[in-house]
């Protein structure tokens, strides 16, 4: 549920003779393409017992199990052929009932893959120190998992260790010189990181390197 919100998972919502776990309007963001189910349980918070249906025509499903609590499968998709947005349920309890507007909202993040710093300045080194020079970035997926397939640049004296911080998500790459493929002059270049999924970051790198 960590990509879900608002929703407080440990109370969920009380509406009186029930509670709806985690939200009745999940917020999810997902990659494009992706589908991703997100069960909303209505619960009885005394002895009630309760009977809920759901509107006819809906592709969500809704399940009870023998514990007396209901289960809405919600299915969250992006793509051609999304799911509807709302869902209505009656939930009935002694001689009245109530009912339930489930809202689902769905967003693709703009730039889900974020390099950290967006760009890499060595500035002026001499010919002397640059096995030294090292300076990182790291790349994380804020949505849906990746993997680093390809790590290359512009610049062909540039070298690079990779570092996985979390597995799928998150990245570490160390950049340094190989001094004996580098020569004296400015230069300005790219890292080019491309992963399993065909995309590709580019990271802007300045360096100046000067005579001893």
């Amino acid at each position: 549920m960590t990509r879900l919100k608002p929703g407080d998972i440990g109370h969920g919502e009380n509406y009186g003779a029930y509670q709806v776990w985690p939200t009745s309007r999940p917020e999810v963001s997902l990659e494009k393409g992706e589908k991703l189910a997100i069960p909303v349980r209505i619960r009885p918070t005394g002895s009630e017992n309760l009977t809920v249906t759901l509107e006819p025509g809906s592709p969500w499903k809704l399940r009870k199990e023998a514990s007396g609590d209901y289960w809405l499968d919600v299915l969250a998709e992006n793509g051609p052929q999304a799911t509807p947005q709302a869902a209505k349920l009656t939930v009935d309890f002694g001689s009245s009932h109530s009912e339930i507007q489930v809202k689902l909202t769905t967003s693709v993040p703009a730039d889900n893959l974020v390099a950290t710093p967006k760009d890499i300045d060595f500035g002026e080194l001499p010919v002397a120190g640059l096995n030294g020079s090292v300076r990182r970035f790291g790349l994380r997926k804020l949505v849906g998992a990746f993997h680093i397939k390809h790590l290359s640049s512009t610049l062909p004296f540039l070298k690079f260790e990779q570092a996985t911080m979390v597995d799928g998500s998150n990245y570490l790459i160390k950049v340094s010189i190989d001094a004996s493929k580098a020569k004296p002059g400015s230069y300005t270049g790219t890292v080019v990181v491309e992963t399993d999924e065909a995309h590709r970051v580019e990271v802007p790198v300045k360096i100046k390197i000067v005579s001893n």
